[in-house]
């Protein structure tokens, strides 16, 4: 999907990668939050169809990362942090079950939230740069590079 910082959400076949350290809510019953409004309504939030686990990678070069799994609809997706994230594993591993499946899918949504944002905002650095006309091309050594200039760059240029 994208990349967040040196962190990296993409989409796997499947979980064999991974050791899984907690599976918050196994059962699709347990993930209906209930909410109790004031004029004595009950409100229910299902998040039946979202699996979470948290993990650790098994491949090489993979000790000191954590990995939160999300199995949904639209797929199986991980996103894997290195060794700044550790301590926030061993935080969210200490939690009761629903709190691990509540921050563990709030950690998840948000950094997919981000890399959406990201993209959006290079897309419109990109389609600024074409208006402007500020995108450049060149070859070396049989290949081609892309690159925006800056409008200073730009001012130099047509000067």
């Amino acid at each position: 999907m994208s990349v967040i910082g040196h962190n990296h959400i993409r989409k796997v076949e499947n979980f064999d990668a991974y050791e899984v350290l907690a599976h918050p809510l196994p059962s699709r019953d347990d993930r209906v939050f209930r909410r109790h409004e004031p004029e004595g309504s009950n409100v229910s939030i299902t998040y039946a169809s979202h699996d979470v686990r948290i993990a650790r990678p098994t491949g090489i070069g993979s000790k000191g990362r954590m990995a939160i799994l999300m199995h949904h609809g639209r797929g199986r997706f991980a996103i894997e942090f290195y060794e700044s994230a550790l301590p926030i594993a061993a935080a969210l591993l200490s939690l009761p079950e629903r709190e691990q499946y509540a921050l563990a899918y709030a950690i998840f949504e948000q950094a997919d939230e981000c890399a959406d944002g990201a993209r959006a905002a290079e897309a419109r650095r990109w389609a600024d740069a074409f208006a402007d006309g500020r995108i450049r091309k060149r070859r070396s050594g049989g290949k081609r590079y892309v690159h925006i200039e800056t409008p200073a760059e730009k001012a130099i240029r047509l000067s």
